[in-house]
């Protein structure tokens, strides 16, 4: 898929939007906050999609203002240009999601939210989850926490992703609930009543409350067969542009379980985060290779076995691993 063009577009609009209207720090205003996912959205939704690499672009190397840029008049001397050579999307077709890697390509989507996140004041060691008690830090990425790990000989590389994110492992996300299914988890029903406003899901809470810079979503498993897998995108959807808004990085993660009976929603999951180019961890792919896929047959094969939980944790981690040093190496 070739995005040369509008990702220019996406990086020119979204940087005057910073400049006009970023807020402090330790803030971000809600004009600012919907100013910037408003124009990376829309941006990224109007993007044309090609099946093969298209003839290189030549483009004026940059005028001051895009009024100005605009209104420039042909001149006798041509300006400078450079020749940006076209890059292919290398994620396979989301039809074909179960062959989609295990650990996610960082985009250059993904890495200007990144940037956007750190001039908006998001925590750069902050990783958080959306999800059931499934994504509770005693099951998921808790242990990393603690000392009760092993890495192996090959995995030592990890250990400097588990000290840079040193404690928040543990931290109890204000959108990971008992029960949370994609539509409860943009209700303020279910958000936590003394941490959050009257108006806030438990997505926009957690947002605003602790402003991670990495997201896992962890969610499908606490939907119904037959229930309609559009309907999912449209929740997923909103929970990921507000993961966006607030320079977060969603990673949507595909689920072992298939609860609705024909995987349409982890079908559903890689369509989204197709969509956004956005990281996209493949649990199911990582559990494939367990008995069961991962699953305890004893209770409805919808909860992990010891196997499954220890696969889980440590895929993610690699998950976050290359998402963090995917972003960084941009910045660094």
């Amino acid at each position: 898929m070739q995005r040369t063009t509008s990702r220019l577009i996406l990086l020119v609009l979204i940087a005057a939007v910073l400049l006009a209207a970023c807020s402090p720090a330790e803030s971000l205003s809600e004009d600012a906050r919907q100013q910037t996912l408003s124009v990376m959205v829309s941006t990224m939704s109007s993007t044309e999609t090609v099946d093969a690499p298209q003839p290189a672009e030549t483009l004026p190397v940059a005028s001051p203002t895009l009024e100005q840029a605009a209104q420039v008049a042909p001149t006798e001397t041509p300006l400078p240009t450079q020749t940006l050579a076209p890059t292919e999307d290398p994620r396979p077709d989301p039809h074909h999601w179960s062959s989609w890697p295990i650990v996610p390509w960082v985009s250059g989507t993904t890495k200007y939210i990144y940037q956007t996140g750190m001039s908006n004041g998001a925590n750069p060691q902050m990783v958080s989850v959306v999800g059931d008690c499934q994504s509770e830090p005693n099951v998921f990425l808790g242990i990393y926490d603690g000392d009760r790990y092993v890495l192996g000989e090959d995995y030592v590389y990890l250990e400097e992703t588990i000290a840079h994110f040193n404690g928040s492992f543990s931290h109890h996300s204000l959108s990971v609930v008992d029960g949370l299914s994609a539509p409860s988890a943009l209700s303020p029903l279910w958000a936590d009543q003394d941490q959050c406003n009257p108006d806030e899901n438990p997505v926009l809470c957690e947002m605003r409350v602790n402003r991670p810079a990495f997201v896992f979503i962890n969610l499908g498993t606490v939907w119904k067969a037959g229930a309609s897998a559009e309907k999912y995108k449209e929740y997923l959807r909103q929970i990921v542009e507000i993961v966006i808004s607030y320079g977060g990085i969603p990673i949507l993660s595909t689920k072992a379980d298939n609860v609705e009976g024909d995987h349409s929603i982890n079908r559903a999951t890689v369509e989204i985060a197709y969509e956004y180019d956005v990281p996209l961890w493949n649990f199911w792919a990582a559990a494939d290779i367990l008995p069961n896929h991962g699953l305890d047959a004893g209770r409805d094969n919808i909860y992990l076995t010891p196997d499954g939980w220890n696969r889980r944790n440590f895929t993610a981690l690699q998950a976050l691993d290359a998402v963090w040093r995917g972003v960084t190496a941009a910045t660094n």
